[in-house]
């Protein structure tokens, strides 16, 4: 099993709803003032011997932040500060792919970033974060969730190509078209630049994705005012989207105990080079750029 605070989930309202209703032992442990502002707040989570940090990256009321002004460089340094070294990202993107269902979980292996203007690097105006992005998502975290969710019986997609919009509106049909046509299987709002951060600090970062509806134009839905996403999500699918959220915790604590204590994989070493070249120390503190 992991050490304390090592391992972290970045989630949106819905899971910090579910823990505070669920979880055995929830501790707010509040914000983190960062060089980078203000993070979102920190949680402790237990239950029996399993453990994680949690930070709801939309804010602790509901959807509060749209993802364009999520501040995620505050929130990657404060897990850092806090001792993470894995990171979860739990979020809920609309399909491309029409074989994906609703409900499903996926694990994404790659991503396109379409974000404009989001600050993507901690080390502005410095010669360093020229750093490889393949593997994306860290292999050793994946492989922990495709067993972890296999082991708890749920289905889930072990691959897909997951597109990063801007935000805060959807997509149109024929950027979706575009999407679709190049490869992608999903889309949504977050994973970018939180994965690149993540790398910058050499922390591990991988996804769990599940599908929230259909992306516009994958099915023929009709326009609903007033309902979330509009009638993108039909009525009898919202039954399947609340199915995939209610088991949270129990994949989350189930990845915490399940994932090794010492890390196989190379994301502890993306700064390597520096290092070796005499440009950085070890106080990864001292690493940062203009804010």
């Amino acid at each position: 099993m992991i050490a304390r605070d090592s391992f972290a989930v970045l989630g949106g309202s819905g899971a910090h709803t579910l823990l505070q209703k669920e979880a055995t032992s929830l501790s707010r442990l509040g914000p983190m003032d960062t060089p980078f502002g203000t993070s979102g707040a920190l949680y402790r989570v237990r239950r029996g011997e399993a453990q994680f940090l949690f930070l709801p990256r939309h804010g602790e009321k509901g959807y509060d932040i749209a993802a364009p002004w999520v501040n995620y460089r505050a929130n990657i340094y404060a897990l850092k500060e806090a001792g993470v070294s894995r990171i979860l990202s739990w979020s809920g993107p609309g399909a491309i792919n029409p074989q994906l269902r609703i409900g499903q979980y996926v694990l994404p292996h790659d991503l396109v970033d379409q974000t404009q203007g989001r600050e993507t690097t901690f080390y502005k105006r410095t010669g360093l974060g020229f750093l490889r992005q393949h593997p994306l998502f860290c292999p050793e975290m994946a492989a922990t969730a495709g067993f972890t969710l296999q082991q708890l019986g749920h289905d889930y997609a072990d691959h897909g190509v997951y597109v990063c919009t801007q935000g805060p509106r959807l997509e149109t049909a024929e950027e979706i078209r575009w999407f679709r046509k190049n490869g992608a299987d999903l889309v949504g709002m977050t994973l970018a630049p939180e994965v690149f951060l993540a790398r910058e600090l050499e922390m591990c970062y991988t996804p769990i994705c599940y599908i929230t509806n259909y992306a516009e134009g994958v099915k023929d839905r009709e326009h609903r005012p007033g309902e979330l996403f509009e009638g993108l999500l039909a009525g009898s699918e919202r039954a399947a989207v609340d199915e995939a959220v209610s088991h949270f915790l129990e994949i989350a604590l189930a990845i915490a105990y399940a994932l090794p204590r010492d890390r196989a994989c190379t994301c502890g070493k993306s700064m390597a080079r520096y290092r070796r070249e005499g440009r950085i120390g070890e106080d990864w503190h001292t690493w940062m750029g203009d804010r």
